[in-house]
């Protein structure tokens, strides 16, 4: 269930108020950004996605139930709108191995301080970033719900709207896939 800020919040997008709107991007901007710029792998169309799932919520909202809570319904709407940009794109550019991924998702390193520092990270970081952008669309959303927006298995679940067993075996391969693709690094 939603905390009482998040009902206060939901109370007021579905009476349209217009700040609400704004509240919502202060308060899931960054994930709905992230989620689909990893998997657009455009900047500028994640940003598009970003605004018209804002318009799509402010539409949406006077039917909003607000059961599953403001951040699934919200990650969800841009999660359906990036796949349909993904269907229309006609072809998929290869992925060019001079290409920063980083750069082109408008995505930035920051490196914890616990970790090796004999890694070189931001090496470690692109590479795994490249990998992810190989993954298949359905592997790739899961990967980064979870490991880059912290969602749990159930918020997956309910985002997507697919059973726990799809979201954990699509976690399964692209992790399997992950490891391949990176080879001697270790999870």
């Amino acid at each position: 269930m939603a905390d009482s800020d998040e009902r206060e919040l939901i109370a007021r997008l579905r009476a349209r108020d217009p700040q609400a709107l704004g509240d919502v991007f202060v308060r899931l901007g960054s994930a709905m950004t992230t989620l689909a710029s990893s998997m657009l792998r455009n900047r500028d169309e994640a940003n598009d996605v970003v605004e018209d799932a804002l318009l799509r919520i402010h539409a949406a909202a006077p039917g909003f139930r607000g059961e599953r809570g403001l951040r699934t319904w919200t990650l969800r709407i841009v999660a359906n709108l990036c796949r349909d940009r993904l269907r229309r794109r006609r072809f998929l550019a290869p992925v060019s191995e001079d290409a920063d991924p980083f750069d082109q998702a408008g995505l930035s390193v920051d490196p914890i301080e616990e970790w090796d520092h004999s890694l070189d990270q931001s090496v470690v970081a692109r590479e795994l970033e490249r990998a992810v952008t190989t993954l298949p669309t359905d592997q790739r959303e899961v990967v980064v719900m979870r490991y880059r927006l912290g969602l749990s298995h159930a918020e997956i679940m309910e985002t997507l709207g697919v059973p726990e067993g799809t979201v954990k075996s699509r976690l399964a391969r692209a992790v399997a896939a992950l490891r391949e693709r990176i080879g001697g690094l270790e999870s």
